[in-house]
């Protein structure tokens, strides 16, 4: 009985971090979705088309990634060799929850105009898309094109963030 060199036995897919963060990400979209009862159907149809969407992808990168580590499971003699490689200009899990926790966080904060420009702007860069003109020119239009459709077409407000809401205050009383 050869016991060398000892593999570790392993790990259960549901702690894969790629499959955790999914279903945090999940989570978040049922709880919005959940949270939609209470609006009235117009106010209610956008952020339930986002949310249930959302759940179907997650429901789906979910289900790929387990299959693509059950596969990786049976073919990989080394599993610690492949576990830090990831593609190029990937960001890390934590990394990719991070951005999308401080981007939230910072909607609240700043409101969505600003946090929306400065986002698209740094995410790519991030990620190593290095065409800088192209970056500015779909990061500037996305924003505009998010705060028109919005303003309107859906007559959305656009959340000012706190800052935004106490600069407007504070030029009203002027």
């Amino acid at each position: 009985m050869n016991l060398w060199p000892l593999r570790p036995a392993p790990r259960p897919h549901f702690l894969d971090p790629d499959v955790v963060l999914m279903a945090v990400l999940g989570v978040f979209a049922a709880a919005f979705l959940i949270d939609t009862r209470s609006y009235n159907p117009t106010a209610a149809l956008f952020p339930r088309l986002v949310s249930i969407v959302s759940l179907v992808f997650v429901v789906w990168t979910i289900t790929q990634r387990c299959l693509a580590l059950r596969r990786k499971g049976k073919s990989s003699p080394d599993p610690k060799a492949e576990a830090g490689r990831k593609g190029e200009g990937a960001l890390a899990w934590y990394w990719s929850l991070a951005t999308m926790v401080g981007y939230f966080v910072l909607i609240y904060l700043l409101g969505f105009t600003l946090v929306t420009l400065v986002y698209l702007l740094v995410l790519p860069l991030l990620l190593g898309y290095r065409r800088y003109k192209i970056v500015l020119i779909t990061g500037v239009l996305s924003t505009v094109a998010f705060i028109t459709v919005f303003s309107y077409v859906l007559h959305a407000r656009i959340p000012e963030g706190i800052v935004g809401n106490f600069f407007r205050q504070f030029l009203k009383g002027l």
